[in-house]
């Protein structure tokens, strides 16, 4: 461990605290209170209250003067359990969904500044999971774990006192539970932890096999295929591994828990009544008043020591968690999305990579020694075979990814020395696995950008139809205010494939940037609709650079420049006519197509 076991609980409960406070300071400070009241209530009735009557019994006093204090116990009682109440029916639900709301904040924003590659690294993706779906339950969880720390502390101690004013031996007693919360029980949570984080892998392949089933986009190749025989051996692979990490940590569990069984509650309670019976009932040097006394506040101070092991325990487990939560919010991206830099000036009158060279894992190159140069208002087409490198190349000068080796400039200038999302923002994109979201079809359109929205209308309605989607959208009810997908509404609409496909290229029409970028815009679509998309790329490619991807080939006939890639490198280029001429492997690859269409 690169920090002691005590360091990271006391860094994990301090991140706790500071993140509560931050997010809610009233949540901290009424938790605590909420908690200091429990035990003063505890206090009053299971220890003073009972070792003042019966004092009071054998010294004979007043029964006006005991039901003075009595009621004076019973009204101070009464103010702490509506405090209790207040709290825990108005207070604690209230800021939990502050708490839920702050933290996702914190993780949300975090994760859109995470570096592309870390989420195909599947450790730092673990990590991730744990932080992101632990976070907003452990960290109420461990601020009410400090607060319950504090106060039965400051109670255990109280109670310690009482026992001690009688008889100092008793007092010892104590050491049973302690040895069983915090030796036994200790061992017992750290071994949990580990048994749980063991399992994390094999969970996600059960919960993945368990989502795959239940949802719509699967049922098709479920029902026609027999590929739930496969997701079903997956299943039953993963389950049998849970079982077998359960299997091989739950002999050592047993006979832990057993000890902390032993140790916490049979030794102390059965000891300490042993003990105060012999003082009484054979030494003579107790009276019956003191054992009854050193017996209740025994019972309770057990409970409380293992309420208290419970929260220290609860901490360090949680802890665990939010160690996660805190190492992925401290975690530095290698591109932060909020970088200061020079801001792009236009027109962008050049776009260069020189030797760039790419892997995401070290040795294992995706892209080696690109270089080229584009000028002026170009279009550009990389072909090649799946896992070319094509995709990879436009996430490189996109800067979701930066070269291993090499540099990539724009108008001369290395695009590390950009603003980031200035940069970023050159960009116009319609990803090959691009996303449609649980919003309406001009959201989905304008992502979020904010103008004026006549000019919103004006955009959207341009760009569906150069998406050739505009009749199809105006068709609807709510028109462009369709909800897409049924996620939340039952009045949303479920496109096509294909239909999809056109509101991402529409997505890349509606936003006026210097560089466009398609990556198989038409994988979906039948070859009219192909033919017109790639006549509208043209189109809104004529006044900015273009760039885009292809495995049709007749789709990339009119481009300035082709690139043709194979093993990561671009192997051929020039333009359609030169790479016929050229005789290559693009050629042949062009004819083998062009057979398709004729015969």
């Amino acid at each position: 461990m690169k920090e002691g076991f005590l360091y990271r609980t006391f860094s994990s409960c301090s991140f706790a605290l500071k993140t509560g406070w931050r997010i809610s300071k009233k949540r901290v400070i009424l938790e605590f209170l909420h908690w200091a009241f429990m035990y003063v209530d505890w206090l009053l009735v299971s220890c003073v209250l009972i070792r003042f009557i019966l004092d009071m019994a054998m010294k004979r006093t007043s029964f006006e003067k005991m039901m003075v204090y009595v009621w004076s116990v019973v009204l101070l009682e009464a103010f702490l359990k509506i405090y209790s109440r207040y709290f825990e029916s108005y207070v604690k639900p209230v800021t939990d969904v502050k708490l839920y709301d702050g933290i996702n904040r914190m993780l949300y924003d975090k994760a859109c500044q995470v570096d592309m590659r870390c989420f195909e690294d599947s450790e730092f993706y673990n990590e991730y999971m744990m932080a992101v779906s632990q976070a907003h339950t452990k960290l109420p969880e461990t601020l009410e774990g400090v607060c319950q720390i504090l106060a039965r502390f400051v109670a255990m101690i109280c109670g310690m006192v009482i026992i001690y004013q009688i008889d100092r031996l008793a007092a010892l007693f104590i050491i049973f539970p302690i040895l069983g919360n915090f030796v036994f029980y200790g061992v017992l949570n750290s071994r949990i932890f580990r048994m749980e984080r063991e399992n994390i892998v094999f969970q996600r392949m059960a919960d993945y096999v368990n989502r795959t089933v239940h949802l719509g986009e699967y049922a098709k190749e479920i029902r026609m295929t027999n590929v739930f025989r496969l997701l079903k051996k997956q299943y039953d692979k993963a389950v049998a591994a849970i079982r077998k990490v359960i299997g091989n940590y739950s002999l050592g569990n047993m006979i832990l828990f057993w000890l902390f069984q032993y140790f916490t509650f049979t030794l102390l309670q059965e000891g300490a009544v042993l003990y105060a019976g012999y003082r009484v009932l054979v030494s003579g040097t107790m009276v019956f008043a003191q054992m009854a006394v050193i017996q209740t506040t025994m019972n309770s101070n057990t409970w409380t020591l293992i309420g208290f092991a419970d929260s220290v325990m609860a901490i360090v487990k949680n802890g665990l968690y939010l160690e996660q939560t805190r190492h992925f919010l401290q975690h530095e991206p290698a591109i932060p999305e909020d970088q200061e830099g020079l801001l792009p000036e236009l027109p962008i009158r050049s776009v260069e990579f020189e030797h760039v060279s790419f892997g995401y894992k070290e040795g294992d190159w995706v892209l080696r020694d690109i270089h080229f140069k584009i000028e002026g208002n170009q279009s550009v087409a990389l072909a090649g075979y799946n896992g070319a490198g094509k995709s990879t190349l436009m996430k490189l000068l996109m800067r979701l990814y930066d070269p291993v080796e090499g540099r990539i400039l724009v108008n001369g200038i290395d695009i590390r020395e950009y603003q980031v999302k200035a940069y970023r923002d050159l960009f116009a994109t319609a990803f090959q696995n691009g996303k449609i979201f649980a919003n309406t079809i001009e959201e989905n359109i304008l992502m979020g950008r904010n103008t004026d929205e006549k000019q919103d209308r004006k955009k959207v309605e341009r760009a569906l139809r150069l998406a050739d989607m505009y009749e199809e959208v105006e068709s609807q009810p709510l028109k462009e205010k369709t909800i897409l997908t049924r996620e939340f509404s039952k009045e949303g609409v479920v496109f096509s494939g294909g239909q999809n496909q056109k509101i991402l290229a529409a997505r890349a029409f509606a936003k006026d940037s210097p560089i466009a970028v398609f990556d198989e815009p038409s994988s979906a679509l039948d070859p009219i609709a192909e033919y017109h998309l790639f006549e509208n790329i043209r189109e809104y490619g004529k006044d900015r650079i273009l760039f885009f991807i292809s495995h049709r080939l007749s789709s990339v006939r009119d481009a300035d420049v082709v690139f043709y890639l194979k093993n990561g490198r671009i192997q051929e280029r020039g333009s359609h006519s030169e790479l016929m001429s050229l005789n290559g492997e693009y050629a042949s690859l062009y004819r083998l197509q062009a057979e398709n269409y004729l015969t």
